[in-house]
């Protein structure tokens, strides 16, 4: 995260944050991000973002208040539609890009820094768990009519994983390195397999039962505003 630049509005009158905000997007390079830090949570923005640039970003929550605010924008390398599965899988990569970087720091013994890291992976794994609780299962239940299948299981890791973060959280707060050591690898190896089923199964499973493209990107751009 070093490397990414951070974009602090929290002194600009309001009037030049959105126009700024923008501009800093527009001048990105595919691929490119840069960490939006605001003092309320940006969704008045994220709606302008699927507004007037639908397609073109992904929206990453790093820290969600209640006094400091931090997004993670994205250009995408691709603009336009993308399936249900495109979208969450990219989602899963992003976050579990953010562990290895927390036993990294937890290695050099970098403990304050490590839970400041984990605590931006732990923001957007349960962001991500939300919108699959509050939506794309529902989507997934109604649109077949199964609902003691994929979805029954999703849930139940879902309560596992929640229940890991709160043991590495612990574990970082005190700090106890081989404690949180052990959690961490507890929750990696957990979302190993429940990110697979989810995509082998219930991703590709939920684009094909969901409807037209249109359905798809309303419910993705349901999910990104949880």
């Amino acid at each position: 995260m070093s490397d990414i630049r951070e974009l602090d509005v929290r002194q600009m009158p309001p009037a030049k944050r959105h126009p700024q905000i923008f501009e800093t997007f527009d001048a990105l390079s595919a691929e490119e991000s840069f960490v939006l830090v605001n003092d309320h949570d940006p969704k008045p923005l994220l709606y302008q973002f699927q507004a007037e640039r639908a397609g073109r970003f992904d929206w990453s929550v790093l820290e969600a208040g209640p006094e400091r605010f931090r997004v993670e924008i994205r250009r995408r390398g691709s603009d336009g539609p993308r399936s249900v599965t495109e979208f969450l899988e990219e989602d899963h990569r992003h976050i579990d890009a953010v562990f290895p970087e927390v036993e990294r720091l937890m290695a050099a013994s970098a403990f304050p820094e490590s839970a400041d890291r984990f605590e931006e992976g732990a923001c957007g794994l349960l962001h991500h768990i939300e919108a699959e609780e509050r939506l794309l299962f529902p989507a997934f239940e109604q649109a077949t009519g199964i609902h003691n299948g994929p979805t029954s299981v999703m849930r139940a890791e879902h309560a596992e994983i929640r229940r890991i973060i709160d043991a590495v959280r612990a574990a970082l707060g005190q700090p106890d390195a081989d404690a949180a050591k052990t959690a961490l690898g507890r929750l990696v190896e957990l979302l190993a397999t429940h990110n697979a089923k989810e995509e082998q199964i219930l991703y590709p499973m939920t684009d094909r039962v969901i409807g037209g493209a249109g359905e798809r990107a309303e419910l993705i751009r349901r999910m990104q505003a949880v």
